[in-house]
């Protein structure tokens, strides 16, 4: 999954642009710390067995739910977290100009695809998009406004 600052408002986008060519050190930061947030929000939803547009994860089968009860797992809803492996090892990269989302570890990453084909978690909703917009206009204006005072200084 990859995050690219692109965003509707003209304006910020020419500052977001202009920044990446004179300070692409701040927005690689920018970047980084939204794409933890939205792995936090990922692993937060999926923990609730809701997927990307809030809407229930498909239940388990009969015979996985008993397999989990006999494990001592919670089955009220399908929480994509057997052992916690899988979503613990979600991680980001970043550079100047994008934030990719992936899993480091091959085998939970192959995990994780074949959750993703039976409930889709490793997504960005409608609303989960406004969200991040606004999280990464916060975290540049407050890059902008360390730099902004340095350069006063």
């Amino acid at each position: 999954m990859k995050i690219t600052p692109t965003v509707d408002d003209r304006r910020l986008q020419q500052k977001i642009d202009k920044q990446i060519r004179e300070q692409p050190r701040q927005i690689q930061t920018v970047l980084g710390r939204t794409a933890e947030f939205l792995m936090g929000l990922i692993k937060q939803r999926t923990q609730k067995g809701k997927n990307p547009d809030g809407g229930s994860f498909a239940p388990y089968k009969p015979e996985y739910k008993a397999f989990r009860r006999e494990r001592g797992r919670q089955v009220n809803f399908p929480d994509l977290n057997f052992s916690g492996q899988m979503l613990s090892n979600m991680t980001q990269k970043t550079s100047p100009t994008q934030a990719i989302l992936f899993f480091a570890n091959k085998f939970q990453a192959s995990k994780a695809l074949g959750n993703q084909k039976k409930r889709p978690f490793f997504l960005i909703g409608d609303r989960e998009t406004k969200t991040l917009i606004n999280f990464f206009a916060k975290e540049f204006k407050k890059v902008n406004k360390l730099i902004w005072a340095k350069e006063r200084i």
